[in-house]
């Protein structure tokens, strides 16, 4: 008997959930290595809320809200998403959330300081990274990604939004090229690659095509990555190549959707956005309706509201660009 594929329609939303599902599953054992985790919980795999941040059961937390971010701005405007994007970051960091990433922090704490606008970003996410010593290669960039390989079609406007949306905080090359990489996996699955593996591969193929030749020797580790398959290397840091690393191995190792995301955010560390990561990308490849209904009964109706608002405008911007 023949398995029944995903439609488009169920992997975006698979995608979407997924990112939210991996983000709340993760945030209970963030900072914790895999001995502690083994010792409180064995396997964490259920969302149970806690945490360093004492959340709630079902709370996602900045992966999450970033990456609803990025898809409102590329709604808004494809052509530009970048000003509108950088909107509704200030309109979820006017919240007061419990968690802001370093990155991100000083790329914001800039902009006011040099009273910049919606559509200097880049100057100071530029800024930020000298401020930082170079250090801006970190994973808040990847964690929110996947919009980008939804709404956008065409190889060369999947690599250059990604790498433009991600340099909007995360100046450091590595970060955009990790969000390049990750969003045309994602693009390659909606398109119709059946393996997950190769749909990395040809990704990174992709990418290695396109990238110019100064870039070379930072997108070498990337391209190394997803090859290299055993957990003994695996690194759940911030480090975006690390990350990129841990979930993609999830993801090509697992039996399933729930299989990648536990495996994920058992490795520890950052964990929430590891999980993020590797749900956005295991959403995509199994679909909505491999997501294990008790994680998604964790989240409220405005969550799931807010998700499926997100979900039926990517949709149909991805269906106007095809």
């Amino acid at each position: 008997m023949s398995i029944k594929r995903p439609t488009f329609d169920e992997r975006v939303r698979g995608g979407l959930y997924g990112v939210a599902v991996g983000d709340a599953l993760g945030a209970t054992v963030e900072f914790m290595d895999q001995r502690a985790i083994q010792k409180k919980y064995g396997q964490l795999k259920d969302i149970v809320g806690g945490g360093w941040l004492n959340l709630c059961p079902g709370e996602w937390t900045d992966d999450t809200e970033m990456m609803l971010a990025v898809a409102e701005g590329i709604i808004a405007d494809p052509d530009d998403p970048v000003p509108h994007i950088g909107q509704a970051f200030r309109r979820w960091q006017a919240t007061n959330p419990p968690d802001i990433g370093n990155t991100i922090r000083a790329v914001f704490r800039i902009w006011d300081r040099d009273n910049l606008t919606h559509e200097q970003w880049h100057i100071a996410a530029e800024r930020a990274h000298r401020e930082l010593g170079g250090m801006s290669a970190g994973n808040g960039a990847l964690m929110r990604t996947l919009p980008v390989g939804i709404a956008y079609r065409l190889i060369p406007d999947v690599y250059c939004q990604a790498i433009d949306i991600a340099r909007m905080t995360h100046w450091d090359i590595k970060a955009g090229l990790t969000c390049a990489v990750y969003s045309l996996a994602v693009r390659n699955i909606l398109n119709g690659t059946a393996d997950r593996f190769m749909a990395i591969v040809e990704a990174i193929k992709l990418v290695q095509e396109i990238t110019q030749e100064a870039y070379r020797e930072e997108l070498r580790e990337i391209a190394e990555s997803p090859i290299n398959r055993d957990r003994s290397n695996l690194k759940p840091t911030g480090y975006t190549i690390d990350s990129f690393l841990c979930a993609t191995w999830s993801v090509i190792e697992a039996d399933g959707f729930k299989d990648a995301v536990v495996r994920a955010v058992n490795l520890g560390g950052d964990a929430d956005t590891i999980g993020a990561i590797a749900g956005g990308l295991a959403g995509v490849y199994w679909g909505y309706k491999a997501i294990p209904k008790r994680w998604i009964k964790k989240f409220s109706p405005e969550q799931c509201v807010m998700l499926d608002q997100i979900v039926e405008g990517l949709v149909e911007l991805a269906r106007r660009q095809s």
